[in-house]
């Protein structure tokens, strides 16, 4: 199998609730699956762009960025995506990259009655996310990461949708190592089933 872990915060690992959670979740993956191959994609370190005009007209015409990024993408199996809840969505740079992978004829199609179909079946995805307060009901309503990154890959046809999400980053630094700690082996038997 082919992963792709995609990695959303601008922070380095060391100082990343999201980064630690998705290294957690590889490292007991890559154990139970030693031959899966996984590859990652730091969008900060790639460029990642917005889509502009020039970028929409090349992927109608099937060519440019949008199509590379889709076809690369359609290419993995599973997908490990990890990020921050900024401002009660996703940073930036991950939607521009959903953008980019979101193309019709490549990850999704039109049926005959203009309904979409997505063309991403069979493959699996989990989000592990950081949010810096707690959002317990029904402040949940209001966050929107979680479940924007599960909608659109459910558009592109995955439904078989996991997610981790850990809240109360924020606090001390000792009061997130005992949050995190606490919740290692959750992490470590999603990746196990993953």
């Amino acid at each position: 199998m082919k992963v792709l872990y995609i990695k959303a915060s601008p922070k380095p690992e060391d100082k990343s609730v999201s980064h630690k959670l998705a290294k957690a979740f590889i490292g007991e993956y890559i154990k139970n699956n030693p031959k899966d191959e996984v590859t990652e994609l730091n969008l900060h370190d790639r460029g990642c762009r917005h889509v502009d005009y020039e970028i929409l007209c090349d992927s109608f015409e099937r060519k440019g960025l949008m199509v590379e990024t889709a076809n690369k993408f359609m290419e993995y199996d599973k997908y490990i995506i990890s990020s921050p809840m900024w401002n009660l969505s996703i940073p930036a740079i991950l939607k521009s990259y959903i953008d980019l992978i979101t193309v019709k004829g490549i990850t999704f199609e039109y049926s005959k009655l203009g309904i979409p179909i997505g063309l991403a079946k069979g493959k699996k995805t989990i989000y592990l996310g950081s949010r810096g307060g707690g959002y317990p009901f029904p402040l949940s309503l209001i966050t929107f990461d979680m479940r924007y990154i599960k909608y659109i890959f459910r558009f592109i046809g995955i439904k078989d949708f996991k997610s981790f999400i850990l809240e109360n980053v924020d606090k001390s630094p000792e009061k997130t190592k005992q949050n995190f700690e606490k919740n290692l082996e959750k992490v470590k038997k999603l990746a196990i089933k993953f």
